[in-house]
Formats: structure tokens, sequence, C-alpha cells
């Protein structure tokens, strides 16, 4: 159990915290700069556990099932009601260890190293918003777990997604648990988010995090497709005449575009549910609805840019400018408190990407 910590110890440590976020996301480090107090430390702290389980499982390990056992047993260090010191340094040590195919020098990796620090802030949190990240953890390293042990029964090279269920239970378990936790630390945070917004803010919570997820997937692609995953459901593409392993072959780029179309679409209507969460969110918590808004309008714009791009497949990154997401967070934060000018605001990136989802 970690204790006999001192004042100057857990400022040190959540000085790193501060440092960390801005090397592993630097988009999420200008996102989270909004927030304040308690709100604002369980954010960055839970973040940083998440970005964690998700190394695990971006890393490539020469046998899967040490993979699986440093999931489990990231887990196992959550479901104890109390931190054991000796716990967390042993599963350091086992994560150090195991065999990966390249040797990992990042950030990523770093905070890893740096586990017991990210702990000792989030013991200084409110006991509710522990439980709430806790029980948060606990749920996406289970379903990651669940995830690599069906990777691990393919013979195959390429391990991928065979329906839209599958699809969407993976970003449940990766993105859509986010969305309830924050959800969760958003009501204890504020009085002011009255039953009925509560309502709409839980009914939307998973699809904004499928909608933040199926974009980062999209984008991504090539870099999944590299390391052996395909998120992409192989339904989708059977309907278009290939299958997984053929995603990237030029002549199958025609038919691809039409699949990574769909799924654009289909990304851009739980942006639509996004919008609707954020824009329930009273004007007065200005800083909750700038966090909600900023990843909402850089999502579907990168969707914008995904579209139709021939890039896409030609394993080139599909990103917007550095001015363009300047842009972006200046028309957002001029405009945050008006509904109608955010719903026009949005209009102007979805008007092209399908079939509209959830009507605000």
């Amino acid at each position: 159990m970690i204790g006999n910590t001192t004042d100057q110890q857990i400022i040190q440590a959540h000085g790193y915290c501060e440092f960390i976020i801005t090397k592993v996301s630097r988009t999420f480090a200008l996102n989270i700069a909004f927030l304040r107090g308690d709100l604002y430390r369980s954010v960055l702290y839970a973040y940083l556990f998440c970005r964690i389980a998700d190394t695990i499982e971006d890393t490539v390990f020469v046998n899967s099932k040490d993979q699986q056992r440093l999931l489990n047993s990231y887990k196992s260090i959550f479901s104890l009601r109390n931190f054991d010191t000796l716990a967390i340094e042993s599963w350091i040590t086992d994560f150090r260890n195991s065999p990966k195919i390249a040797e990992e020098t990042s950030h990523d990796v770093q905070l890893i190293y740096h586990t017991q620090m990210v702990v000792l802030c989030y013991l200084q949190l409110p006991e509710k918003h522990r439980n709430a990240i806790r029980e948060c953890i606990i749920e996406m390293s289970d379903g990651m777990s669940e995830v690599l042990r069906r990777k691990s029964a393919v013979k195959q090279r390429l391990y991928f997604s065979k329906t839209v269920d599958d699809l969407n239970r993976y970003c449940y378990y990766v993105a859509g648990t986010v969305g309830i936790l924050l959800t969760r630390l958003f009501l204890d945070s504020s009085k002011a988010i009255r039953q009925s917004i509560e309502q709409n803010l839980k009914a939307h919570s998973v699809s904004f995090g499928l909608g933040l997820q199926m974009t980062n997937i999209i984008k991504d692609c090539w870099q999944d497709y590299k390391r052996g995953w395909c998120y992409i459901p192989q339904e989708m593409m059977t309907k278009n005449g290939f299958e997984p392993e053929d995603l990237f072959l030029p002549q199958n780029r025609e038919n691809a575009q039409k699949t990574m179309n769909a799924l654009i679409s289909r990304a851009a209507q739980h942006l639509d549910d996004a919008l609707s969460y954020s824009l329930s969110i009273p004007r007065r918590l200005f800083r909750i609805r700038i966090f909600c808004l900023l990843p909402l309008f850089l999502a579907i714009a990168t969707l914008m840019e995904a579209k139709d791009n021939p890039g896409i497949l030609k394993g080139k990154d599909v990103k917007i400018s550095r001015g363009k997401v300047r842009q972006i967070i200046k028309t957002t934060l001029f405009l945050s408190v008006s509904n109608s000018a955010l719903k026009n605001y949005y209009a102007h990136f979805r008007v092209n990407l399908g079939e509209m989802g959830t009507q605000v």
C-alpha cells in the first residue's frame, strides 16, 4: 500500500503527470487545460491510466500471452481496495522484461515506468472520483483482454473485426467506457446539471466515445494494418467485393474507398450524438462545454478530411493542418455559448459525410 507520502512528493508526482500528458497527447493536453480543480485532476489521471492500458494493447510482444498477462495484472492492481507498491513495481518489471518485437523508448512506455506517480496523485482524489476511475479501468482492461484472446486464437497474420457489432464492442471497451466515466465525473462535479440534462448525457455518453474512437480507427488504419490489426469490419468489405487482407491493394482502391466512406458516415452519426451531448451541458459550465466541443469539432473535421481521400489507402497520414486546428479552437471558443451557432458550424463539416443521426 502506498503511504507516508509528503506534500512535496505529491507535488512532484502531479508535475510529472502534467508534463507527460503533453508528450503522450498534445491534443488532449490542450483540451484538458480548460478544466479546473478536482475535475481537472481526475480527468488528467484517468487519461494517463487509460493510456497505460492502451500502450499495453498497442505494443507488439513476441508472445501474445505476455500481453494478456500484463493487462490482467494491470486490472488486478485496481481490483484491490488498496494499491500495493510491490505489486505495481513487479508489474512494471514484468513489462520491462517481456520480449517485444521492437524495444520501445517512447513517452508512452516511460509513462508505464512511472505508474506509481500517477497512482500517488490518484489517491488524493475524492472517493467518488476514484471509484469511477477504478471501475472504468477494470472494464476497459477486461475488454482489451477479451480482444487479445480472440486475436491469439486466430492463426493468420491479420486480425480483423468480423462484424459491425465486433467493432462497436471494441470501441465501447476502449472509448465508450471513458464516455461513461467522464459523465460520472461531470455529474459529481456540478449541481448545475438538472435531471433532464443528466438523462441526455447518459443516453449519449457511449456514442460520443464510439464516434471519437472510430475517427481514430479511420485515421490510423494503415498503422494498425502494419502491426496486424484491422478494426474495419469484414462484413463491410465483403459487401464491396474484397477481404480485409486486400484492403490496401491498388486494384481494390475504389471499393475500399466506398468501405471507408461508409465507416466515416457511421462515425459521423455517433458524432451527431456527441453534439447533442455537448450542447446539453449548461452554458455556465463553460469549461466542461469546451472540453467536450473541441475533440468533437476536431474529429468531425478529420472525417471530412478522410472522406474520398485516396491518401488514406496509400498509407499516408490523414491529418488536419495545425492552422486549421488553431482556427477550429478559436471558432469553437468564440461560438461556445450559442447552441444555434455551434449547430451551424458543425453542419459546415457534417454536410458531405452521409445521413444525419441524432437531430439536435
